[in-house]
């Protein structure tokens, strides 16, 4: 199997895309340079090459120019040797600068063209000239209209090519250190113009649906980020006043429900103790008696969690033995997995001191064991285990019943949701909502291991107190 492989951050994708882009831009110059410099080079060399023609073919139109003032003025005594040829108009070498060492080629092409009276440039490997590529010309000297002498003048291209060969290890040593500076550098600007993005998204991290009154910081309020943050600021207020909303109606729902339901409660008893009546009537009214008490915790789940949701609920401080909230809660668990049919084991330290309080812990232990004993099944096994270490406390319920289907796990602590709607088997569906909040009101958490056909553990951490060590 594959690994997922982690997205990059924006601040590597910026870097990369910029450092590409610079990459390519330097390339691009880099080539126009080396364009540049070669055109350069070749217009030098055939300047001074048509300068020294000039020069020549102004001695050649002497009765007897002398051989060793053009030597030394214009090449020097062994470059004219071997660069400098003076020829007649068919291509034959002038008699008075007959050369032994070198000939120059006189190709076709040169030939007609001085014939018209146009110079020749050519760039070509002449053997015995040079090991290299000169670079050569052919001058035609005019007089009269016509054409009475060539002038042929040639220049090795060794130092245009050292030149060029120079220029191009520069670029390439250079470049990649230009490249490494600028990503560096972009990477620190890039982690700076970022940084209020990071600061955002701590800052929503910290927000949860417990405490929307907080907002989002921004520096500026005229730059894209500033937009964005006041953006998400105004769709905070709406949430907060959403939940402002929904919370304060469960709340005061749950309050005027106690009311009438205390009073019918009263009235129901009143009723029973009062007029014996027929047998069926009695079973009446103590069935609706039982409905009264299930919508009486009903009610009371819904406002303590109200009160959760809206801070309402103070975090006890006192001192609490898990291994005596334990013992206060096996008769009744006891007494249901009999009913249920489910053989139950409970295991627990002989000390363990969490800051919290004593029936909130009892209501957390009874309400995950009595989930895990009615979805467990006839014949299973349900294990409530409580240990402790040097810093938490925990409380694993587990069961070998079907298990919570994946889809189902991650709404599994939702208020009235069930992972199976057709088995309700009585209860509210707050049982796992009123866990999760006595956990975070106690500063601890609870999680979910379940896997179908497996079974299910539900594992709450709390925090310590000195007093257990």
């Amino acid at each position: 199997m594959s690994r997922s492989r982690r997205p990059a951050s924006l601040r590597w994708r910026l870097t990369l895309w910029y450092t590409a882009a610079l990459g390519g831009l330097l390339t691009l110059l880099g080539i126009a340079a080396l364009l540049l410099l070669d055109r350069t080079l070749q217009t030098n060399v055939d300047a001074s090459l048509v300068s020294v023609a000039q020069a020549v073919a102004a001695s050649s139109r002497q009765s007897a120019p002398s051989q060793a003032d053009l030597d030394d003025a214009f090449l020097g005594p062994a470059l004219a040797e071997r660069f400098l040829q003076l020829l007649d108009p068919l291509g034959r070498p002038d008699p008075r600068l007959a050369r032994t060492q070198t000939e120059l080629p006189l190709s076709a092409e040169a030939r007609r063209n001085a014939a018209e009276g146009r110079d020749t440039f050519e760039t070509l490997t002449a053997p015995g000239v040079t090991p290299g590529p000169v670079r050569l010309l052919t001058f035609p000297v005019v007089e009269g209209g016509r054409v009475v002498h060539l002038v042929q003048v040639a220049m090795p291209l060794a130092g245009v090519q050292a030149a060029r060969s120079r220029f191009l290890l520069i670029l390439l040593g250079l470049a990649p250190l230009a490249l490494a500076a600028v990503a560096a550098a972009g990477w620190v600007l890039t982690g700076r113009a970022l940084a209020p993005v990071d600061a955002m998204v701590a800052a929503a991290r910290r927000i949860g649906a417990e405490d929307l009154s907080r907002r989002l910081a921004a520096q500026s309020r005229d730059d894209e980020l500033g937009r964005l943050a006041a953006v998400l600021n105004d769709m905070l207020a709406r949430l907060e006043h959403s939940f402002t909303a929904v919370r304060n109606f469960s709340a005061d729902a749950a309050h005027e429900l106690r009311t009438p339901l205390t009073i019918l409660k009263g009235e129901i008893e009143v009723a029973l103790r009062t007029a014996p009546g027929p047998v069926e009537a009695r079973q009446v009214l103590e069935s609706c008696q039982e409905e009264v008490d299930r919508l009486t915790a009903l009610v009371e789940d819904l406002l303590f969690l109200a009160r959760a949701d809206a801070g309402a609920v103070d975090r006890p401080l006192e001192p609490v033995d898990l291994a005596a909230v334990v013992d206060d809660v096996t008769p009744a668990l006891r007494t249901l997995a009999e009913r249920a049919a489910v053989l139950l084991t409970v295991s627990k330290p002989e000390r363990a001191i969490v800051q919290g309080s004593a029936p909130m812990l009892f209501r957390l232990l009874f309400n995950l064991a009595d989930n895990a004993i009615k979805y467990a099944g006839t014949g299973r096994r349900v294990e409530v285990a409580v240990s402790a270490d040097d810093r938490n406390g925990e409380i694993e319920v587990r069961d070998d019943g079907p298990g919570i289907p994946a889809e189902d796990q991650a709404h599994i602590f939702d208020r009235f949701y069930r992972a199976d709607p057709a088995r309700t088997r009585g209860g509210t569906g707050l049982g796992l909502a009123l866990a999760r909040s006595i956990a975070l009101i106690h500063g601890g958490q609870i999680t979910l291991e379940s896997s179908p056909g497996v079974g299910t553990i539900f594992r709450v951490l709390l925090p310590l107190t000195p007093e257990s060590d």
